[in-house]
């Protein structure tokens, strides 16, 4: 560029010269006169000037754009740091001590307990109250706010999966600075279960209601108590075919992420229920019986009969390994041994046994030893009802 300006500035300073030459002679020569004009259009000079014009255009340009954007980046920066913090966002506090959050959690209805999944169904109503002396007005009514326009304990539930609201996010906003929030969910929430003693057991469902990233040294949770009592509960009857109510409890209790962490604020609601099992007896235990009972037939039937023998043990042996495929889904998928899984375990060993017994008297007979297979038999008749009764006491009694 600086290359380019001293090379035209060269040619004008020849032409400025010339032209000083024809000013001297009063332009008493023309010819001298053409020469200058012309030496004025050559066109290598003509190049170097538009180039050293345009040149200098798109740098000024630059200059002006950078100018420009320094001067946002700047304005905007200012406006940043110069925006105060809006004060109903700050969390309520006198002395820096914990902001009191009143909670009312109230289940409306649990739709279903998963057992192979681990998870629950439940619609629940949730309530929570704090004042805010910011928020006061002079009414006479409360006003609605969006809950994101306010300071607000930002409640979740523990172990939620999935989670449909029934009522706008906003907040109820009373004259004296009482912030309502109300909100109505359902929702599928996990729930680790006990099954050992599946499908005779007891299994606790809670809902751990926290105030996400706040501590307890920030926020005391504590019972919503109205003018009608507490706000905490469970309605009188559930939906739940397969389960019986039997307790439930309600309380302020921090919830620890790790062991040693500080605790998040949070609030606890407990629903003790007991399973019915009907349903597992109808679908599982008798059907599984049946398939036993249908082993030990052979040993009514004469030891002759080698094709029938084996191929009633066989047809045992065959329904109940299809009959267990078409239960799994009704069994919890957990990785200890339940009672259920006992019993099934056990009740497939009898099963295997009679098919191992039946090819054994075959053997048995064609080796001249029918006296001692016809013994067996006669022994079996009585031993596999007492082994199907011991079953059923070791798998669910014991």
């Amino acid at each position: 560029m600086d290359a380019i300006a001293l090379l035209v500035a060269h040619h004008l300073r020849i032409l400025a010269d010339e032209a000083i030459a024809v000013s001297h002679s009063r332009m008493r020569n023309p010819q001298l006169l053409g020469h200058v004009i012309a030496m004025s259009f050559r066109p290598p000079v003509l190049v170097f000037a538009l180039l050293v014009l345009s040149l200098g255009s798109a740098e000024a340009q630059m200059e002006n754009t950078v100018s420009a954007d320094a001067g946002a980046v700047d304005a905007s920066t200012s406006s940043v740091i110069l925006e105060e913090p809006k004060p109903e966002l700050a969390r309520p506090t006198a002395w820096g001590e914990p902001t009191e959050v009143q909670i009312g959690v109230y289940v409306i209805d649990v739709d279903e307990v998963n057992s192979a999944d681990q998870s629950f169904a439940a619609s629940v109503y949730l309530e929570a109250r704090w004042n805010n002396p910011v928020l006061e007005h002079e009414g006479p009514g409360p006003k609605l706010r969006n809950l994101t326009e306010v300071w607000n304990p930002r409640l979740t539930i523990i172990g939620q999966q999935m989670l449909w609201r029934s009522y706008p996010e906003s907040v109820e906003i009373r004259p004296d600075g009482t912030v309502v929030y109300r909100q109505k969910i359902w929702g599928r929430f996990s729930q680790p279960l006990t099954l050992q003693d599946f499908p005779f057991d007891d299994q606790e469902l809670t809902l751990h209601v926290v105030a996400a990233g706040l501590l307890q040294d920030d926020v005391k949770i504590v019972p919503l108590v109205t003018e009608t009592g507490t706000s905490s509960g469970i309605a009188e009857h559930f939906s739940l075919p397969d389960f019986d109510v039997v307790s439930t409890e309600s309380m302020p209790k921090p919830y620890y992420p790790r062991e040693g962490h500080p605790g998040v604020a949070g609030y606890l609601l407990r629903i003790t229920i007991e399973r019915q099992p009907t349903y597992f007896i109808l679908k599982v235990i008798i059907p599984l019986c049946l398939i036993v009972i249908m082993s030990w037939l052979p040993r009514w039937i004469a030891l002759d009969e080698i094709g029938t023998n084996i191929g009633i043990s066989t047809s045992a042996f065959l329904t109940l390994v299809a009959y267990l495929f078409a239960i799994t889904v009704l069994l919890p998928r957990v990785s200890y041994v339940t009672r259920m899984d006992r019993f099934i375990l056990l009740s497939t060993l009898i099963v295997f046994a009679g098919l191992i017994q039946s090819t054994w008297n075959t053997v048995m007979i064609r080796e001249e030893k029918r006296d001692l297979a016809d013994t067996v038999r006669r022994w079996s008749r009585v031993l596999y009802p007492l082994l199907l009764i011991g079953v059923l006491v070791y798998s669910f009694m014991l």
